[in-house]
């Protein structure tokens, strides 16, 4: 029994490293080598945007300087990913002993986009092994973020979502050892990865709003001057994250607030105005479906938690180019799909449990939250399908991972004779999430589609 048990503490671990293997080599297949025509756009359309994002970045690199906001489709972004990108581009440019090809220093940056993908599954196991010492529960936190399509596919494209994970990754996992383990440092990481964060990807903005909610917390419980202090600090940096944010990121000459304008294509506005659109989740459709896509079926896409969730596991992309080919494929995709309903089980479950809840429960749910409510707000503003994407969860997804995680854990402890089925789901879903990862990279590699 002790052997047994010793050997599921290491189960984690074996996750993590399976986890880097896929991203390398899905990096390898789908990321780098892609680069080698990278105008010829059929090769991303497991990727957001990408020409648009590479257009950003040559600007930054041309020019050493920021584009005026409303002359591209991507320039209202934030800017750090692009900054960061785009001087290492003009570097590598200048410093260079031979002239590299556009396409060389693509892949160079795709690269980049990996180890910040494997950073954040790395930083998912450390913060699980902070919030418990259950392999089992461990094993659930890093196994989501490990094997998902959709976060393996951050390993492979140019964008600043890679980036953005990593630190609102880096952000939670300090925040947690703040909660956990008193000290300034922790703090000060904390915060400088939400700010980082925030400067890649705005919605990033929701860390501060937790670390806020967590000093004013220990505040009242403690009544101790220093946690006002730094309050008061978390609200300078926000505001001033903001100010400076608004002035450079999204205010152009005109003075008009600006968004990306995915909203202004026809064919992907959607109705927010109907409550159906946020409490209809149509998993028949979408198991009939395979997948979540924009321009697909419409009663996948024009509702909220459907597309969401279809989006979380394979991104929103099509994915007719493998299916009809290899029918299994699809099949396959529809189990995943099934089998991963018990990541939005956990969230619903850790609802009933409630009054276990400590201060990790409501730091997270409180992100969850906020994060959704600016999800509608933009839906409601820029109504798109595109803005229904569960890669606006990016700042709060290891909170949603914890969430999930210990509803899941906690229904287990409750109904012990449960345990042994939800064991047996979840390490189906990430051994067949395994092989759909491997399915993939073997096609690329035969047929490069």
């Amino acid at each position: 029994m002790t052997f047994k048990k010793n050997l599921l503490n290491y189960f984690p671990i074996v996750l993590v490293v399976l986890g880097i293997a896929a991203r390398i080599f899905y990096a390898g297949g789908f990321g780098a080598d892609s680069y080698a025509d990278y105008k010829n756009y059929s090769f991303f359309q497991y990727t957001h945007d990408t020409l648009y994002h590479v257009e950003y970045i040559q600007f930054v690199a041309d020019h050493l300087s920021l584009p005026p906001v409303e002359k591209g489709l991507e320039y209202p972004q934030q800017p750090l990913y692009y900054i960061f990108s785009g001087v290492l581009y003009n570097i590598i440019n200048v410093f260079s002993l031979e002239k590299m090809e556009v396409s060389e220093i693509l892949k160079i940056l795709v690269w980049l986009s990996c180890i910040f993908s494997i950073g954040t599954l790395v930083f998912a196991y450390f913060l699980a092994k902070k919030i418990t010492e259950s392999a089992w529960l461990q094993s659930f936190i890093t196994g989501i973020i490990a094997f998902t399509p959709a976060f393996i596919y951050q390993a492979g494209m140019l964008g600043n979502d890679p980036f953005s994970s990593f630190l609102s990754a880096g952000a939670f996992f300090y925040l947690i050892c703040y909660i956990k383990k008193e000290g300034l440092i922790n703090f000060v990481l904390a915060t400088l990865f939400s700010v980082l964060s925030f400067f890649s990807k705005a919605t990033a903005g929701i860390l501060l709003i937790m670390i806020l909610v967590t000093v004013i917390y220990k505040y009242w419980k403690q009544n101790k001057s220093e946690y006002l202090k730094m309050a008061f600090s978390i609200l300078i940096i926000g505001i001033a994250c903001l100010a400076v944010s608004l002035y450079r990121a999204y205010i152009p000459s005109t003075g008009e607030f600006r968004f990306v304008e995915s909203y202004t294509y026809e064919y992907q506005k959607t109705d927010p105005s109907r409550l159906t659109y946020f409490i209809t989740f149509n998993v028949p459709e979408l198991l009939k479906e395979g997948q979540s896509f924009v321009f697909g079926n419409e009663k996948v896409a024009r509702t909220l938690p459907t597309f969401l969730y279809g989006s979380f596991v394979f991104g929103e992309y099509s994915f007719e180019n493998i299916t009809k080919p290899y029918p299994l494929i699809k099949n396959l995709m529809q189990i995943i799909l099934l089998l991963g309903l018990l990541f939005p089980l956990g969230i619903i479950a850790n609802l009933f449990y409630f009054k276990k809840w400590d201060i990790i429960d409501y730091v997270s749910g409180l992100g969850i939250i906020i994060n959704f409510i600016l999800i509608v707000y933009f839906l409601y503003k820029y109504p798109s399908v595109c803005n229904s994407d569960f890669r606006y969860f990016v700042p709060s997804f290891t909170g949603l991972l914890i969430f999930s995680g210990m509803g899941i854990h906690r229904l287990t402890e409750k109904y012990s004779k449960s345990k042994i089925i939800v064991a047996t789901l979840y390490f189906s879903l990430i051994f067949l999430e395994l092989i759909w990862v491997i399915s993939r990279i073997i096609i690329r590699a035969s047929i490069n589609i």
